[in-house]
């Protein structure tokens, strides 16, 4: 190889790294950032003022910053259900007999109400978004019925279904199977769980009744599907059952397990490793740990709460939950112990309006 091109090779090889120290050469392709999830709301219905309120939620810390509060245009406002994309919330009004339609910035957290309130069944006590998220249907208490409506995604807007579903007495809440194949009622004053089959377009079809204990007042299901569990106000106890996932049967899971007193409403975690539930006469909430093999329930801990708490949610996340105060006027925020489960208060409760009574999720 000659001088010159010895030479020659030199530069070729060293040139780039000179370049590329100098800022020259080819740059690689810039990465973009991580799109920023969408703010999460806290949305509260407050039964004895009529409004519902809107609170931004902290990522961070679980504090809940006030963004927006409008009257309801209905009566005895007590219940919330959200449709799958976060854009509206409706809320069902028990004296008024009606429900409330509202539009939700994703952005702000602005609340904007759409048309007046439908016309809805007998003292509307619960209603819920179905599995395909584009029906809502609502527990009639005083009718013991079930009536439906489709959803407009563009609008929000509700068109009663014809018909309804019988329940058996004093329907309070509905719940539906993560399979979206079944449907559970629970029936304070007949002391039952009647449950249905839910067909491809929605309807719903009475497949039979499970007897709990007396007054019972709410249900949650594991994320699984394989158990439920029942709140008996009156028995200060939990109903337990499995489930069977082809039939959407209950089966009895040993004895009834003790709260403390009045139990109201119930909850289990995105994981199905603990039960969360208000004792709204002593205003404390237990904790109780599930085992995953037979459902059992075994107490963990227990916190204290507000006045008259009713209502608890966990936030998607899993990291915190938030408890209604009915007779404090407020929503407290909990840190939720990964391990245990247990409950820890923090921060100032958020104030909301008298009769704190349901709290849902923007998304």
């Amino acid at each position: 190889m000659s001088v010159r091109e010895a030479a020659r090779s030199v530069v070729i090889f060293i040139l780039p790294i000179f370049l590329s120290g100098c800022g020259g050469g080819v740059k690689p392709p810039s990465i973009p950032p991580p799109p920023v999830p969408p703010q999460r709301f806290a949305i509260v219905a407050n039964q004895v003022t009529n409004t519902i309120s809107t609170f931004a939620v902290d990522a961070q810390t679980g504090f809940l910053i006030p963004k927006d509060m409008l009257p309801t245009g209905g009566m005895m406002s007590r219940v919330i259900a959200v449709e799958p994309s976060g854009h509206f919330a409706y809320v069902g009004n028990g004296d008024s007999n009606d429900i409330s339609i509202f539009a939700l910035d994703a952005n702000i957290g602005r609340l904007s109400m759409v048309g007046s309130p439908v016309p809805g069944g007998s003292a509307p006590r619960f209603i819920a978004v179905g599995p395909s998220g584009n029906r809502l249907y609502e527990v009639n208490q005083d009718a013991n019925s079930i009536t439906g409506f489709s959803i407009d995604a563009g609008t929000g807007m509700l068109t009663p279904l014809d018909g309804s579903v019988t329940t058996d007495d004093k329907p309070v809440e509905l719940r539906f199977h993560p399979s979206g194949q079944f449907a559970y009622v629970v029936n304070n004053i007949s002391g039952d769980i009647t449950v249905y089959r839910v067909d491809s377009s929605g309807a719903l079809g009475l497949l039979g009744s499970v007897p709990v204990r007396t007054n019972p007042t709410s249900m949650a299901i594991d994320p699984s599907g394989k158990f439920a569990y029942v709140t008996n106000f009156s028995t200060n106890d939990i109903s337990m059952f499995s489930i069977d996932k082809t039939t959407g049967a209950l089966t009895s899971i040993g004895d009834a397990v003790p709260t403390e007193d009045g139990p109201n409403s119930i909850v289990v975690d995105a994981r199905g490793r603990f039960a969360y539930v208000t004792n709204a006469l002593v205003d404390k909430v237990s904790v109780f740990a599930i085992d995953a093999g037979t459902g059992a329930l075994t107490e963990a801990s227990t916190t204290s709460a507000r006045r008259l708490p009713i209502a608890l949610t966990l936030e998607p996340s899993g990291k915190f939950a938030y408890v209604a105060g009915f007779s404090s006027g407020d929503v407290t925020t909990f840190t939720v112990n990964s391990n245990t489960g247990a409950l820890m208060p923090t921060g100032t409760p958020a104030n909301t309006g008298t009769g704190s009574a349901f709290i849902a999720f923007s998304r």
